[in-house]
């Protein structure tokens, strides 16, 4: 029908044309008369979004020859909707922040060697010197194992204490309680519980990748809280500018405030992680176990969570274990680490293949820009993916550390001034990488 038609041309230019394409145009008319038109849906969510969203305007666009609104009705797959009212379960108790790791606090996290911006500001937000929403979002990123997590945790649980209404929540976590909004209609107690709160802690937000509606609910959440000055706290693999298939408009408002990198452990402090944790676990190990499970797992995310599958499955008569008995109870997680895991070699491969030249260039001497700038990218990957010191990644690249650190530094200005001669490389290699 032509008002219809209108509608969706109107909405092109109001909502966007891809969003009016994905949820919109999909919908097939059923029927039409003078003052009402039928819709038919894939499912709820569809009519939900079309409830929430477009609904506004259709008393102003969506109107007869005398310009009286049209009303809309619905179906789903040609079946009558809404059905006759079921008993639900209570919508408001769904919406419920993540579980808090009991060992996640500020005392149990290991301070690595160098500065560590994330830990100081957080510190700094829970003993008041910084107040809410000086910077904010705070934004801290790093790969898998840096220690971002326990660190979001233990705000969260730090402020929570002090009583806060803080509401710590997974990227997935996140995208579930959307989904589960619209399809059940209860977008009303979602956004009360994501709303009536001081602090929202979001962690893994690379993970909203290519998720539309979530991103969405997202940004209104956002502005919402953000507007209202409360404070909010963000944890990423990625910095803003290399999340992929993101709303431009997300990724701005995610460098409102202040963003902070985290660097992964050293040695020292993975095997201190190990001991504490072995201690928690009520796990004794031995010297050459601490050295089998460190040299096997060099991401500690996946350190912990052989540690922890080996508690759980060690008969009590096993304790201690000796290296074989780990081993053998160890041998699927040491298979798959070992199919992921990430080497300065495979670095260097990878950044050659991206810029299609040869891992003796960059090895090499010369310093054209050909060379210099895949060389610079390749110590920055070994510096933030293996966290490995600038003395070694000095002699891999037959460099002094203070070049490597220059070089470091140099990467993640660019990055910050978002580069495109940095940002476009980098995307491409953390893909293959990651």
């Amino acid at each position: 029908m032509k008002a219809w038609n209108e509608l969706l041309n109107i909405l092109d230019h109001k909502i966007g044309s891809t969003t009016v394409n994905q949820w919109l145009r999909p919908l097939k008319v059923v029927k039409f008369d003078a003052g009402n038109l039928y819709l038919d849906a894939a499912d709820s969510f569809q009519i939900n979004w079309f409830k929430e969203y477009v609904t506004p305007y259709l008393s102003k666009y969506l109107l007869t020859g005398r310009g009286k609104e049209i009303k809309v009705h619905f179906s789903i797959l040609g079946k009558e909707y809404p059905k006759k009212k079921e008993k639900q379960e209570d919508e408001e108790s769904f919406y419920q922040p993540d579980h808090l790791e009991s060992h996640a606090t500020f005392d149990d996290f290991i301070q690595p060697t160098d500065e560590n911006l994330p830990f100081n500001v957080l510190s700094e937000l829970i003993d008041g010197s910084l107040p809410f929403g000086s910077y904010n979002p705070i934004y801290i990123y790093g790969p898998e194992g840096s220690g971002k997590s326990h660190l979001l945790m233990a705000t969260a649980k730090a402020l929570q204490e002090m009583g806060k209404r803080c509401f710590y929540v997974r990227a997935d976590t996140f995208t579930e309680h959307v989904i589960r909004a619209f399809r059940s209609a209860s977008l009303q107690e979602f956004r009360k519980a994501y709303r009536d709160i001081e602090v929202l802690i979001i962690d893994d937000v690379h993970l909203f990748s290519r998720k539309i509606a979530t991103q969405e609910e997202l940004f209104h959440t956002f502005n919402r809280l953000h507007t209202a000055g409360f404070q909010i706290i963000l944890g990423s693999n990625l910095p803003p500018r290399l999340l992929e298939e993101i709303e431009e408009r997300l990724i701005s408002r995610f460098e409102w405030g202040i963003t902070l990198s985290i660097s992964p452990h050293n040695q020292k402090e993975r095997m201190k992680i190990l001991e504490l944790r072995g201690s928690a676990l009520h796990l004794p190990l031995s010297a050459p176990l601490k050295d089998f499970l460190l040299k096997s797992f060099k991401n500690l995310h996946a350190l912990i969570q052989a540690l922890e599958a080996l508690a759980l499955r060690l008969p009590h008569s096993t304790l201690p274990p000796d290296l074989e008995i780990a081993e053998y109870h160890l041998k699927d997680l040491i298979e798959k680490e070992s199919k992921t895991f990430l080497t300065p070699e495979k670095i260097l491969k990878t950044v050659a293949n991206t810029f299609g030249i040869k891992t003796e260039d960059i090895l090499g001497k010369a310093q054209n820009k050909e060379c210099a700038l895949p060389r610079q990218i390749a110590m920055y990957l070994c510096r933030e993916k293996l966290g490995h010191p600038y003395l070694k990644i000095g002699r891999l690249f037959g460099r002094d550390h203070s070049t490597v650190m220059s070089s470091v530094k140099r990467v993640k200005r660019g990055i910050e001034k978002k580069e495109e001669g940095f940002l476009l490389p980098l995307n491409d290699i953390q893909r293959i990488i990651h």
